[in-house]
């Protein structure tokens, strides 16, 4: 890869709501996608209200990231006026950008400002050279490319179309159905997967039946086991960051709208950490396998390389189920250092006596502390916190821990070391 393609990528966080939107940019988001009321992929779960899409930017935009829009379901003919009222109201909050899947909104989109960005989304199944250079005709700025995309079909469309921004998934869920474009979810729930309604039967167990024996079920087996055949592996691209890279992409996205702030802080701080550490030297980059460990510490599914390095098992034919090792207990409001004390923003259950660890947005380290005593705010002890809890944490700590500091709780059988440098 020549040089003129190593370029910093811009690293595009999910904001699911406000705080979340809040955490990715205290921990280093360079961007974030948020959705566009009831007409994003994810539409009940994460719709921004304009009031809240407007405080979002506003937030943002005061610490020089950036917020694209996510208006990508397929509409019908019923859905856009309503849909242009919406955009009417969003491009005048200062978004960055709009990611759409339908081709019917570059008009409604043109006809309402001429500058805004447009990003045409992955669901739109952009494959190949002449398909991003059509688009980039039709004033798309950005390419978000279909998942099913070795690294070296990438590698080739940046070579070919120089004049467009590409975009690529590089850590989160994936979907079973081509570009995420599924009719399961529709035809079993009668909630559509393209209308952000999934309900995820990709992820249930299934049996198999032979119609000349309707009595009889089989439990479908993978080593004794039950198997999952239509249940994905989640994808994490973090110890092939430099290939990444080096592909000329412009920018690197997590997927999560739906994801806890603490799945946010983690992906966040960990990919923030890995891309400045290769961009600033990267001829001596040496890849950290803790960063691996720290992904490893959220809430997913087996990891994978996707479809990155051609076509291998994708599929997680063990379980449906994801790995949870760490519980996210709490926000840190104030750390009141005169009186060994954290204030906490209660998000699960914690109490006197555990370990926790601290994930702090200006710091590198991942601290462990014990907690000596807590106290409500009306200065009554307690020996257990849950979520809701507002609550002041006795803590020993060396240094000052910073506001909006995230908590987490170890689940009982995992060990973590008690300082790690990332």
């Amino acid at each position: 890869m020549t040089k003129q393609f190593l370029k910093k990528p811009e690293l595009l966080i999910p904001g699911g709501d406000l705080e979340k939107l809040k955490t990715a940019v205290r921990f280093g988001a360079d961007a974030v996608y948020v959705g566009a009321g009831a007409y994003s992929l994810r539409a009940k779960q994460t719709a921004f209200t304009i009031k809240e899409l407007k405080q979002g930017v506003l937030f943002a935009h005061k610490n020089n990231v950036k917020v694209y829009l996510a208006m990508n379901i397929f509409a019908f003919d019923e859905d856009l006026s309503k849909m242009k009222n919406y955009l009417k109201k969003a491009i005048k909050t200062g978004i960055d950008a709009i990611i759409i899947s339908d081709p019917s909104l570059i008009k409604i989109i043109r006809a309402l400002s001429k500058k805004i960005n447009i990003h045409l989304s992955t669901q739109a199944n952009t494959l190949n050279s002449y398909a991003v250079d059509f688009w980039r005709h039709q004033g798309i700025k950005r390419i978000v490319l279909g998942r099913e995309l070795s690294l070296k079909q990438i590698s080739k469309i940046r070579k070919n179309v120089r004049n467009i921004e590409l975009e690529v998934f590089i850590h989160g869920a994936m979907c079973m159905a081509y570009s995420g474009r599924c009719l399961l979810s529709k035809y079993m729930t009668n909630r559509s997967a393209n209308r952000g309604e999934c309900s995820h039967p990709c992820r249930w167990e299934y049996i198999l039946k032979e119609p000349n024996r309707p009595k009889e079920d089989y439990t479908i087996e993978q080593d004794k086991r039950t198997t999952y055949i239509m249940n994905s592996k989640d994808l994490c691209m973090i110890e092939q960051l430099p290939r990444l890279i080096q592909s000329g992409v412009n920018s690197f996205k997590i997927e999560g709208r739906m994801k806890s702030s603490y799945y946010v802080a983690i992906v966040t701080k960990i990919y923030r950490k890995a891309i400045d550490t290769y961009m600033a030297n990267p001829k001596k980059y040496k890849y950290n396998p803790i960063w691996k460990e720290e992904l490893e510490k959220i809430s997913h599914r087996k990891y994978s390389t996707g479809f990155f390095f051609g076509i291998k098992e994708k599929e997680n034919k063990e379980t449906s189920a994801y790995t949870a090792n760490y519980t996210f207990v709490g926000i840190v409001k104030t750390h009141h250092t005169n009186k060994n004390e954290l204030e906490i923003k209660g998000r699960n259950y914690f109490a006197q006596n555990d370990t926790l660890e601290i994930i702090d947005p200006e710091k590198d380290e991942i601290i462990k502390f014990k907690v000596l005593k807590i106290r409500t705010n009306k200065n009554k002890t307690i020996d257990k916190a849950h979520n809701g809890y507002h609550v002041f944490v006795g803590a020993e700590l060396k240094d000052r821990v910073s506001k909006h500091s995230l908590l987490r709780r170890a689940r009982p059988n995992t060990c973590s070391f008690f300082s790690t440098k990332l």
